[in-house]
């Protein structure tokens, strides 16, 4: 008689998922005809569904027109300016997602416009809707933040499987970009600063290909890698209260506290101590 075998499952594995994300600035805006807001740029990506009205967003070379239901997606460091030439409403936010493919698929789609009938708004447009209406006050915050991170989780899922989908890259270029962006982390963690071109030399190409290489694999340039790390510290360090605005300065390796007030404030849109008061207790 022959031994009975052990049964094993079969194992169907799926991917693993190691991201983190980012939400920022998240805000509901009643604005009257000919508002404007000056020309700027920011180290995020930028989501604004129209609730009612118009709004213009000028980019370089080009404005995109949004009408109530659509959804405007701005890349990083896209400089833009806006303006309503009718009574509008519009909620606004802000993120940063860490996962290399994901930032790729999201900077090679370009800031643009969703129509209110595009599929990929068909399920993520009325959370973001009901969150702009929402009463901050009667919504628990971290159902809130869930919420939120679960529409733009789905939003990805859905431009992930569109015509954006990032094609693939040497593995050589990967190795490259990924060791440059190693080297600025671990800098900008230490509060020092190797000037870009000289890293990329070390790693032994010109900094133009180099940074060629980089915006490949990261949506970005090294440069504006770094300016998108150090403000994400930056916020950090000024939520510790026991740090001065000044410690916090100097921790980022910044000549004076006056420096990194300007570049925060250029970053965020806010002081350094007026994101300290915003911020929740």
């Amino acid at each position: 008689m022959s031994a009975h075998r052990p049964l094993e499952p079969t194992l169907h594995p799926q991917p693993e998922l190691r991201a983190a994300l980012m939400l920022t600035g998240a805000h509901t805006a009643h604005v009257p005809a000919g508002w404007q807001y000056g020309r700027h740029d920011h180290p995020h990506f930028e989501l604004g569904l129209l609730l009612h009205g118009e709004q213009h967003t000028r980019l370089t070379g080009r404005t995109l027109v949004q009408r109530p239901g659509d959804l405007i997606f701005l890349t990083p460091f896209e400089a833009h300016g806006a303006m309503a030439p009718a009574d509008s409403a519009f909620y606004c936010l802000h993120f940063d997602v860490d996962d290399i493919e994901l930032r790729r698929v999201l900077c090679l789609m370009g800031s643009r416009v969703f129509s209110a009938g595009d599929e990929v708004l068909r399920h993520v447009a009325p959370v973001l809707e009901r969150m702009g209406r929402a009463n901050p006050a009667a919504v628990p915050a971290l159902a809130w933040r869930l919420e939120v991170c679960a529409s733009l989780y789905a939003l990805f899922a859905a431009l992930a499987q569109g015509p954006a989908r990032a094609p693939a890259l040497p593995q050589a270029a990967l190795q490259t970009a990924e060791r440059l962006a190693a080297l600025i982390e671990r800098e900008v963690e230490q509060g020092a600063e190797t000037p870009i071109e000289a890293a990329i030399r070390r790693l032994g190409y010109t900094p133009g290909h180099g940074n060629t290489l980089f915006r490949q694999v990261y949506g970005l340039s090294a440069q504006q890698y770094r300016s998108m790390l150090k403000l994400r510290r930056a916020k950090l360090l000024l939520l510790d209260a026991a740090l001065s605005v000044g410690q916090v300065s100097e921790r980022l390796g910044y000549s004076s506290v006056a420096h990194f007030s300007r570049q925060f404030r250029r970053w965020a849109g806010v002081s350094p101590a007026g994101f300290r008061q915003a911020a929740p207790g």
